[in-house]
């Protein structure tokens, strides 16, 4: 008989805590909370929750380099098309977490 694999969250919080990462991961637990994410299931399967909380990470590694990128181009004249898209791109991927769309496998997320 095998044994069902299971997602060692406490592991993977030190692991990302080690790697530097403790304050995103404590930002991609809140989000999912928020959202309803699909991971947080007890009964999701260990392949399903390892794809869904990498989503989580990458999405909101990628609103934290937004906000690198806006506070950049806010700060250099002749950049308010570059900030109104950039601007845009993170308001939308905000949403999509807040409102749990991120896990609509349609959203292309």
């Amino acid at each position: 008989m095998i044994a069902a694999q299971t997602l060692d969250s406490a592991a993977l919080r030190r692991h990302l805590a080690q790697s530097g990462h403790d304050a995103l991961v404590r930002e991609v637990e809140k989000a999912a909370a928020k959202s309803g994410a699909p991971f947080l299931a007890a009964n999701a399967p260990l392949a399903e929750a390892r794809v869904r909380w990498s989503q989580a990470f990458d999405a909101l590694t990628r609103v934290a380099a937004l906000e690198d990128a806006l506070a950049s181009a806010a700060s250099m004249p002749g950049q308010d098309e570059a900030f109104r898209r950039l601007k845009a791109e993170r308001d939308a991927l905000r949403r999509a977490v807040k409102t749990g769309e991120i896990w609509d496998d349609k959203s292309g997320s």
